[in-house]
């Protein structure tokens, strides 16, 4: 790749702003007259270490939670601040930063607003009132656009900003947060729009949202910023898996910070001594394959036990000492276990592929006594699983390593940092997700003879065989079984819902779902295969907790598999499914 195929490229790309603990001291620093005085502030960095390169062309979409850099970045590429470190290069015409509301007053007309916007682009005269034109008439604001803004709708006054901002040809076109203006019809409009501009004039998108499922319609890469830092970059439908399952993370922090303030709450009214929180989880946040089996649990300091969890019926009820933690993990019941009395972590019954619990100890812990901790676990695994141990001190996270994959016996081993630092929970772009109580072994389009398809005629029937698990054996209901299928891996146009399927896990615990469709109506295209197995009623009412962290969702695995549907010719361009029904003439 040459220089002049780069729009953009950053390289380790560093912005450090100071919090000043008063107002006065910001102002004192403007004049250089605040020195290095202790604590007048403290530096935070909105973007640590960027690496990112864009090429001429490109539609890029950079998501994030709030705070997380996008807005940093914008302004970095455009100009507006300079970087603290690193080294950003921006090629071509940039003046066309395109954000909605930039130069309008609520006392002016539509039409004098529009014609400052352009006046501070260096568009004037006949060009100005020509481009003018093109504006009312895609905002569809004839009527309107000599009355003040003041005057307009938000959804009218939307319309018109975004068609002025739109109404250039950039090199670099950056839209911060325009994603969905208007109504539904504008906003097909919008996007069309946007589409035109960047692929007749080779126009390089840079669209900053926090809607990654409509960022990924138009963007064919995305980038997702964390806390200053590039987390994932990659493909629309990897991205959308990373973020799915970044609010099971999510979750699981906000689970863990609301146990860590009771502990201590709890703490300081007991009136001595700490409590120390531990995790034992799957390296990558899926279900296990099969349950691992402990039979004691304690934490050590230098070789001298000083807390153990109790694993027996009691674990869980005296939360002023040592005990188990229910919510946001996945413990079972006590049960003997190749000769031991011993509690399992299952490979079902939660979103949260692990266990944890409380340490309550006497002794009063210091910051220098956490390299002196370790945790000595006694475990059995039938297959090799990547369990990752972390302790929790006084608001620190502590990595204590791996356990190793030992299988078929039971296993001591004595977790400590210095066995190296527990790598962080991955990424999981696997697109699984649920409790596990029932999992999904397989799925494929299969011929008539049984044979596996992966591509499909238009109009010609299809059948689906689904390969399930039912790991919960207690289980027996009517669960709901739902395929989806998703156009270029992205955009939902087809759902199939079996309400009426009987599972047992006692009677029939493995099997196979078949879905048989008469006539295929999607039209020519890729599409990807997500299957979601749920409770009895799920999708009849009202569902308030994303489906990565529902209990109700037993299995889900997103965009499973692909097939091309081919076959439904000129009818079928430009839509993507075409419906069948009887026809007469009279």
């Amino acid at each position: 790749m040459t220089a002049s195929d780069i729009a953009i490229r950053a390289v380790d790309l560093k912005k450090i702003y100071r919090l000043y603990s008063k107002p006065s001291y910001r102002f004192r620093d403007m004049f250089g007259l605040l020195g290095n005085r202790p604590g007048a502030y403290s530096e935070h960095a909105a973007l640590d270490g960027i690496n990112l390169e864009i090429r001429r062309g490109e539609k890029v979409a950079i998501i994030g939670r709030n705070g997380a850099g996008k807005s940093t970045l914008l302004k970095l590429v455009t100009g507006v601040i300079a970087p603290t470190a690193g080294s950003l290069q921006v090629n071509g015409d940039i003046h066309a930063l395109l954000q909605i509301g930039t130069g309008f007053h609520p006392d002016f007309t539509g039409r004098e607003n529009v014609h400052a916007y352009f006046a501070q682009l260096g568009v004037t005269g006949a060009e100005a009132d020509r481009r003018c034109a093109d504006v009312v008439e895609f905002a569809e604001l004839e009527e309107y656009i000599d009355q003040p803004v003041k005057t307009y709708s938000t959804g009218m006054a939307v319309r018109l900003m975004f068609s002025a901002s739109t109404a250039i040809t950039p090199d670099l076109l950056v839209l911060d947060e325009v994603l969905g203006v208007g109504d539904a019809y504008f906003s097909h409009k919008s996007f069309e729009r946007i589409r035109e501009l960047c692929e007749r004039n080779g126009t390089t998108l840079l669209l900053v949202t926090h809607d990654i499922y409509s960022a990924v319609k138009l963007c064919g890469r995305v980038v997702w910023i964390e806390r200053g830092q590039v987390l994932v970059d990659g493909d629309g439908p990897t991205v959308v898996k990373a973020y799915e399952d970044s609010i099971r993370q999510q979750e699981e922090r906000r689970l863990r910070l609301r146990k860590q303030r009771q502990v201590e709450r709890l703490a300081r009214d007991v009136g001595s001594g700490a409590r120390v929180i531990a995790e034992i989880g799957s390296a990558d946040g899926r279900a296990l394959q099969t349950p691992v089996f402990f039979s004691a649990v304690t934490l050590v300091l230098d070789d001298i036990v000083i807390s153990a969890w109790p694993l027996g019926d009691d674990a869980f009820r005296d939360q002023s000492q040592s005990h188990l933690q229910r919510e946001g993990a996945v413990w079972g019941e006590p049960t003997m276990h190749e000769g031991r009395a011993a509690r399992s972590m299952m490979n079902f019954g939660s979103a949260f592929a692990k266990v944890a619990g409380v340490f309550a100890t006497d002794r009063v812990l210091q910051a220098a006594d956490l390299p002196r901790l370790g945790c000595s676990i006694d475990y059995w695994m039938t297959d090799a699983t990547d369990l990752n141990v972390r302790l929790f001190v006084n608001g620190h996270e502590v990595g204590m390593g791996a356990l190793p994959r030992t299988v078929g016996r039971w296993v001591t081993h004595i977790a400590r940092p210095d066995h190296g630092a527990a790598v962080p929970t991955a990424i999981n772009t696997s697109g699984i997700h649920g409790t596990g109580d029932v999992v999904v072994t397989g799925a494929r389009f299969v011929s008539r003879a049984g044979e596996e398809l992966f591509m499909l005629c238009h109009g010609e029937p299809a059948a689906l065989e689904i390969g399930y698990e039912i790991r919960n054996r207690r289980l027996s209901e009517r669960a709901q079984v739902v395929v989806a299928l998703h156009r270029d891996g992205v955009q939902d146009v087809c759902r199939f819902i079996g309400r009426n399927l009987n599972f047992s896990g006692a009677a029939q615990p493995t099997g196979t779902v078949r879905l048989c469709i008469p006539s295929l109506t999607l039209t020519d295209g890729r599409y990807e295969v997500t299957i979601m197995i749920a409770e009895e009623g799920y999708y009849d009412r009202a569902q308030t907790v994303f489906y990565t962290i529902n209990p109700g969702v037993y299995c889900c695995m997103s965009r499973m598999f692909e097939v091309t549907v081919e076959g439904s010719g000129l009818i079928g361009s430009g839509t993507m499914q075409l419906g069948t029904g009887e026809w007469t003439l009279r």
